[in-house]
């Protein structure tokens, strides 16, 4: 099989989790690894734990709309990691006002070919940006900048929204205003790309 056909199974493999994950498909098992490991802003552990499973500050009552770009995939034989930016768009009541929640973020996925089929074995976020808004311009969501105080700024309204929910969030997720540790996971990727290759 030729590189040209393998990039284009695992961009399409990415784009189906990402898909079925917006729609509460199943079939986003499929797209996984047993052994998988998921690490975003609210799980880090294995694919069971994530599989069906949602943040606290997720509505019901609101369909999470999710647009990504293009992948760039990087190919080693029989493995390749896979950056693909994303935007996410969540609306929930925020102080007895409707919201919606933009959050940009950088998925980082590990993806294997054990014997013949490409499935991912690890999927890390990276928070990048993110902003707070009314759905209906002009009404007030009464939050104040000191509400703010201590949340990074690669995240710091998904934090709000979360701990405004009833939930909890680490301050030491993967985010852009921390380069040094955004660095380091790619170089840990890009060695586990050449080992064993």
């Amino acid at each position: 099989m030729s590189n040209g056909t393998d990039m284009a199974l695992i961009s399409e493999l990415v784009a189906r989790e990402r898909l079925f994950r917006a729609r509460h498909n199943p079939e986003i098992r499929d797209c996984y690894y047993a052994d998988a490991t998921v690490a975003t802003s609210w799980q880090q552990g294995p694919l069971s734990t994530f599989i069906g499973a949602e943040s606290k500050e997720v509505d019901p009552r609101f369909v999470i709309v999710g647009s990504v770009s293009t992948p760039v995939v990087h190919l080693n034989g029989d493995k390749a990691y896979v950056e693909l930016p994303t935007t996410t768009h969540m609306r929930m009541m925020v102080n007895g006002t409707l919201a919606e929640l933009e959050s940009y973020r950088r998925l980082i996925y590990r993806v294997e070919r054990r014997d013949t089929k490409w499935k991912i074995s690890r999927l890390t976020s990276i928070n990048e940006s993110d902003n707070l808004r009314p759905v209906i311009a002009g009404q007030d969501l009464h939050v104040i900048p000191q509400d703010f105080n201590g949340l990074r700024p690669s995240y710091q309204f998904l934090a709000y929204v979360r701990q405004a929910a009833g939930g909890q969030i680490s301050q030491d997720l993967l985010g852009t205003d921390r380069p040094e540790e955004v660095e380091r996971l790619y170089k840990e990727t890009n060695a586990w790309l050449r080992a064993g290759v």
